[in-house]
């Protein structure tokens, strides 16, 4: 599985760094999210819900911030695992000024196993591309509402 994309965010990048790295922010954005707590400085465990077609279930979640080049650079890695199967993988993300807002540029891939493998990789793509749209609609809101601390 392979997913790439962009969004522009209305808020500056320091910003929306700092709502990556924040439990708090990531329990509000991540859809289904029901459940997320920072385990060590760059990692973190969770429990997400979904209810879409043929994946409804709740996942166990593992997130690790493999390198990071605040504000500009980040590289996730981490493991879904539920009933129906298991999706581990690595994913980058780019955050560009443009005038007060941000672009966000990412790119990840993934390995499906279980039966969730079974199912044809463009809807297990098309949806990845839908939650993470979503997520990052969720988190232009929330930077608007709600600014993130950007002090660590």
């Amino acid at each position: 599985m392979n997913v790439n994309g962009s969004a522009t965010v209305a808020a500056p990048r320091e910003a929306v760094f700092a709502a990556i790295c924040d439990p708090g922010a990531l329990l509000e954005v991540i859809p289904g999210c029901q459940e997320i707590q920072r385990v060590s400085a760059d990692e973190y465990r969770g429990r997400i819900a979904l209810r879409l077609p043929a994946i409804v279930g709740t996942y166990n979640t593992l997130v690790r911030l493999a390198q990071a080049d605040p504000p500009s650079y980040g590289e996730l890695e981490g493991r879904v695992e539920g009933r129906v199967g298991t999706i581990a993988g690595r994913a980058t993300f780019r955050l560009a000024d443009d005038g007060g807002k941000t672009v966000l540029e990412y790119e990840g891939s993934g390995v499906v196993s279980g039966p969730l493998a079974h199912l044809d990789s463009r809807f297990i793509e098309g949806l990845a591309r839908s939650l993470i749209d979503e997520g990052l609609a969720r988190l232009g809101r929330r930077l608007q509402e709600v600014p993130v601390e950007t002090a660590r």
